[in-house]
């Protein structure tokens, strides 16, 4: 049985796994490198359309893989021949689902209700640019040749994320995804840890982000709420928050942050976009908060007609916003950032970034200007966020407790990390064919 690892060795994102046995092999995971993301192109220059993904494998940033993607640059001269069948993605985050829409179409693609949903969200916002088809949903076990690959539900800071169980010939490998154990359904990471030590581990595929992170506690929805309901009570005025919007459980604090302060709660369209996709699947938060009299969702002339909202909704204007700032917590989307001309928030607005966009990381020239739009408003920021990945302790107690035959850290700067818990801990190598 052989593993390559593309992308995501010694870096945080971009995971590409292969699993492949007597000519069949099944991927896990297949992001984009936020690491390299402007090395030749970026998301304005995305190069020529036709041979997107020949200048991509050409400039290293796909693996060359022959007959997997919609357009195959057949020039390459060292192309890897490898029969993939399936498709596995653990959650919807970009650097784990970003490029599913170069994955040919005969390839099934297997991922949560969720993570579908968020990826139309993704098409809406033109992230996801190519058609995707032949998709398919994860909610049982999935028999590729001699693989049988398990979804297990895990908790992470975007719904539907998911671990999986892949059963080989050789025994039993665990890939986790990406997840963490502060999150208001943590009992699932819990039982992800319980389920896979006590099912014979031969292999751990384990991310460790947080390893080399300056701290090491994580804060909890309902801490989150609280740090907020503090700062909101000094500034007194409207909170606009921007939460990540496919990030369920973070407007669920803010709505209940409304409640508590007996506030209106008013949500720009791609919200009500993303929690109207989650209600239709059944998603209780969701629900809730769209059927809340409480809740409002902002509309304004310029802003384009992308997001669909259904009728029932109640929508207001930014009049309605500016004569009851102080009484309005607001789900503000990077985008929609200019309509604070037509708001003209008073004294006592505050701006809480909490995981949404822009990231300053990863986006640094967006960063800088939303800083420029709060300061020409007076508008105080605060950074109130709590990671989506697990905290060191809690890593390194994971990988103890699992114990697996062989562990093989990635999404991670510092893989080495991992040998404090286990002696079993192999180091990768990026397009390193392993046997296993």
């Amino acid at each position: 049985m052989n593993i390559i690892f593309f992308d995501g060795v010694r870096e945080i994102g971009g995971n590409k796994i292969i699993i492949e046995k007597d000519g069949t092999a099944i991927l896990f995971d297949f992001g984009k490198r936020f690491s390299i993301n402007s090395t030749y192109f970026n998301d304005s220059f995305i190069g020529r359309n036709r041979k997107e993904v020949h200048d991509r494998v050409a400039t290293k940033e796909l693996p060359p893989l022959r007959n997997f993607y919609k357009e195959w640059p057949g020039t390459q001269k060292s192309s890897i021949d490898i029969d993939i069948k399936a498709a596995f993605f653990s959650h919807a985050h970009l650097d784990h689902i970003g490029l599913i829409d170069l994955i040919d179409d005969a390839v099934e693609k297997y991922m949560s209700d969720y993570s579908k949903e968020v990826l139309s969200f993704f098409e809406k916002k033109g992230i996801i640019k190519n058609n995707i088809s032949n998709i398919k949903i994860a909610d049982k076990p999935v028999k590729v040749g001699p693989f049988t690959v398990h979804p297990i539900p895990i908790d992470h800071d975007i719904p539907g994320a998911l671990a999986f169980q892949i059963e080989t010939p050789k025994g039993n490998i665990f890939y986790t995804g990406d997840f963490y154990f502060h999150g208001r359904t943590n009992e699932k990471s819990c039982n992800f840890v319980k389920y896979a030590k006590n099912n014979n581990p031969y292999i751990l595929i384990t991310e460790g982000t947080r390893f080399g992170w300056g701290f090491v506690t994580s804060l909890t929805e309902e801490q989150l709420k609280q740090q907020t309901i503090s700062v909101l009570e000094q500034c007194n005025g409207i909170l606009f928050a921007n939460p990540y919007e496919p990030h369920i459980s973070r407007i669920q604090t803010f709505f209940e942050i409304a409640n508590e302060k007996n506030k209106k709660f008013v949500i720009t369209p791609p919200y009500a976009f993303i929690l109207n996709r989650y209600s239709d699947i059944g998603d209780k938060f969701a629900k809730d908060i769209l059927s809340s009299p409480n809740t409002l969702i902002y509309r304004s002339e310029e802003m384009p007609d992308t997001w669909e909202s259904k009728p029932d909704g109640t929508f207001v204007d930014a009049a309605y916003v500016y004569k009851n700032q102080k009484n309005i917590v607001m789900l503000l989307d990077f985008m929609s950032i200019p309509e604070l001309i037509d708001i003209k928030p008073e004294k006592g607005a505050l701006y809480i970034h909490s995981g949404g966009e822009p990231l300053p990381s990863i986006d640094a020239e967006n960063a800088k200007i939303l800083q420029n739009w709060l300061k020409m408003f007076n508008i105080p920021y605060f950074n109130i966020h709590s990671p989506g990945h697990a905290a060191q302790p809690d890593l390194l107690r994971m990988a103890k407790e699992i114990n697996p035959e062989i562990l093989l850290p990635i999404h991670t700067q510092i893989p080495e990390r991992f040998e404090i818990a286990s002696d079993n801990v192999k180091i990768l190598e990026k397009g390193v064919i392993y046997n296993f």
